[in-house]
């Protein structure tokens, strides 16, 4: 199912300090209570791609062949959307509006009762999505795909790179002011006018990025790659783990969390890296 000691790590949710939820190539959901990480019991055998919740009572795991997990605050149910399309990730605002998204452009939405399927306007994959509210919604993919939900559709829009370009993560502070990255090292930045790229001084993929503020942003990816943001340069971070990292998510700027391969998370404390891995 996977290589290596331990898992490899693709996504995660963080609720608080003691409550951490990631997942990845072995199937199991693992649980951060503060002390330790605790396998979840499902009767899932896929890799699991991605995991997003709106509280502890509402959290949804994604994967390969179209599983879908729900855990409702006591225990982990398999649902059947009616889609068995492979799943990257998912991304929502509540628990009634909800989207789940991945490989062929296969994207269906929970408006609280119901499983529709929404059209994206591409076939290539979706590896991220973000927004504001539900009608502004930044949504990525293979091959430099990038649309727009406006809570009705989904819209093309200019292109942003060369469709050699994947793009990965997505990530802003408000619907004009957004952040994106890709492989090659690719960095976009919308300043509610324009696209402009960024510098970021590798050209390593970059998986994903999320930060706090303008002046406080990490993108992070193949070959140990991490980069934070301080307003004016990227810079690349020393890591702590020679590992490839895949998922960069916060709860403030001196609680940030880096999941990478071979069960690897790494915590930020606002002044130096932990290691609490798997």
């Amino acid at each position: 199912m996977f290589t290596g000691e331990k898992p490899d790590l693709l996504d995660l949710v963080l609720f608080q300090e003691d409550s951490i939820y990631v997942v990845g190539k072995d199937g199991v959901p693992q649980h951060w209570d503060g002390e330790e990480w605790l396998p979840v019991r499902t009767e899932n055998t896929n890799p699991l791609m991605g995991i997003w919740g709106p509280h502890e009572k509402c959290i949804y795991a994604v994967g390969i062949g179209g599983v879908v997990l729900l855990y409702n605050g006591k225990e982990w149910k398999q649902i059947d959307t009616g889609s068995y399309d492979s799943l990257n990730s998912v991304f929502g605002f509540d628990e009634n509006n909800i989207f789940l998204y991945g490989v062929g452009g296969r994207m269906i939405y929970w408006d609280g009762e119901k499983w529709d399927y929404r059209e994206p306007n591409t076939i290539h994959d979706l590896f991220g999505m973000w927004g504001e509210d539900i009608n502004h919604i930044y949504t990525v993919g293979g091959e430099g795909v990038f649309r727009f939900y406006n809570g009705k559709e989904f819209q093309r829009k200019e292109e942003l790179t060369e469709e050699e370009i994947s793009l990965f993560g997505v990530w802003g502070t408000r619907t004009d002011n957004v952040y994106i990255c890709g492989s090659h090292g690719t960095l976009l930045h919308f300043n509610g006018e324009e696209w402009q790229k960024m510098e970021s001084g590798t050209e390593e993929y970059l998986l994903s990025i999320w930060g706090t503020s303008d002046e406080n942003i990490f993108a992070v990816g193949d070959s140990s790659t991490i980069l934070q943001y301080d307003g004016k340069a990227w810079s690349r971070v020393e890591p702590l783990k020679e590992e490839y990292f895949t998922k960069v998510r916060g709860l403030g700027e001196n609680s940030v969390y880096v999941a990478g391969e071979n069960g690897t998370v790494l915590r930020y404390d606002g002044t130096k890296w932990n290691d609490m891995s798997l």
